[in-house]
């Protein structure tokens, strides 16, 4: 249970640094039925990208900062979506934007 004085700071906090890029990885669990339905609305959600997918339900999920929302917010909202059970916050990281600026060769 979170109580008032939490979330009181987390509204009165000063604005990241726009500088860093804030990644969290979620293991979202949700019912089997629903699973393919909400792989594709997360892949379709700015700022989210499904890794890996179960057929028991288990989506492995990256989220990122983006204009339209923090990650913070976006949590939040895919674990009020119809079929998600609950969702795991298991990696966060702050990035340096300008380290991510460059492509990835493979």
């Amino acid at each position: 249970m979170r109580t008032g004085r939490f979330e009181r700071t987390e509204r009165e906090a000063p604005p990241l640094n726009a500088a860093l890029v804030n990644i969290c990885g979620l293991l979202v669990h949700a019912r089997p039925d629903r699973s393919a339905a909400l792989s594709e609305r997360l892949g379709a959600t700015t700022g989210c990208e499904v890794h890996a997918a179960t057929d028991d339900g288990r989506l492995v999920v990256v989220v990122e900062d983006t204009e339209e929302a923090s990650a913070l917010d976006r949590i939040r909202q895919i674990n009020d979506w119809d079929g998600v059970a609950a969702s795991s916050l298991v990696f966060h990281h702050f990035e340096d934007a300008k380290a991510l600026e460059g492509e990835i060769e493979a």
